[in-house]
């Protein structure tokens, strides 16, 4: 037992003393892509996570979940209505603790997705509706404190109807911004054109962050040159399986901008680490280069 114990211990990762740790997961499969994100505030006292859309393998983030030390989740915030992001937090709700939900409210047919409302009203999660205006989470207190600031879709979202085409809906992301101490990351869902030229003019200097989570899985509707001039990354993280997603014309736009661009498909969980001093770095599973979609 004792060396089972010994054992299990040195596959535990350590903790890390970094203030604010981003993980961009690898959950992505040879059938589907997805987004799941772990936002970790580490500072003095106990971690605090939030869990940012959950993809559709429920088995798979639960799993890196565990592995990173996660126990209970302050927060769970859903991008948009779209299986790939919330088909597996029906897992997750089942596995952790949930003290809120945040997600845009915006209407959707799909059986599973009402299934997921009616299992948080079951559990007593208070939900967060970020359908207007800008809303703020701050995990912790003082110098260290972490704050996600959520801005919402397009008014016209209120609206859309729930069998609504996929763009139409990509297009209702609710937008993430996360901030500590001078350093920004922006994660946008799987917003389009549509949104971001939303964003562009009543957010524009929320767009603005030092790394960027490229929209809809590298899709050329996602990132562009217009959306890059406002959000000015120093890095781009790409969440795709690498099968139907990132499109070649994003890796070649963001090679010719210098950007440097990392893919879970090729290098597995992805790891942004902002440290106490200041600073940030990511690190990577494996060293790999970002490959193009090889489904057409």
């Amino acid at each position: 037992m004792l060396a089972l114990l010994l054992v299990a211990a040195l596959l535990a990762p350590p903790q890390d003393s970094a203030v604010l740790l981003v993980r961009v997961l690898d959950v992505s499969s040879a059938r589907i892509g997805g987004d799941a994100i772990l936002v970790t505030d580490s500072g003095p006292g106990r971690a605090r996570h939030v869990l940012i859309d959950a993809s559709d393998r429920g088995d798979a983030v639960v799993a890196l979940l565990r592995r990173f030390r996660v126990d209970t989740l302050a927060a769970v915030i859903l991008s948009h209505p779209h299986a790939d992001h919330y088909g597996g937090l029906p897992d997750v709700l089942r596995r952790f603790p949930v003290r809120a939900f945040a997600y845009g409210g915006t209407p959707r047919a799909a059986a599973s997705y009402r299934a997921l409302l009616r299992d948080l009203a079951s559990r007593n999660i208070p939900v967060v509706t970020v359908d207007t205006g800008v809303r703020r989470l701050t995990l912790g207190a003082g110098p260290d404190s972490v704050t996600l600031v959520l801005f919402a879709p397009r008014p016209s979202c209120h609206s859309l109807p729930g069998a609504a085409p996929g763009d139409a809906v990509n297009n209702c992301s609710v937008g993430v911004r996360i901030e500590r101490h001078g350093f920004a990351m922006l994660l946008p869902g799987d917003a389009q054109e549509a949104e971001q030229g939303w964003w562009m003019m009543v957010h524009p200097a929320l767009l603005r962050a030092d790394v960027l989570k490229a929209g809809h899985h590298g899709s050329s509707n996602g990132t562009n040159p217009a959306l890059l001039d406002v959000v000015r990354p120093q890095a781009v993280v790409i969440s795709a399986n690498g099968r139907q997603h990132p499109f070649a014309g994003v890796l070649a736009l963001l090679a010719a901008r210098g950007i440097p661009t990392y893919c879970t498909a090729d290098a597995g969980t992805i790891t942004v680490r902002v440290p106490r001093a200041g600073g940030w770095t990511i690190s990577t599973e494996r060293a790999a280069v970002c490959h193009a979609r090889t489904m057409r």
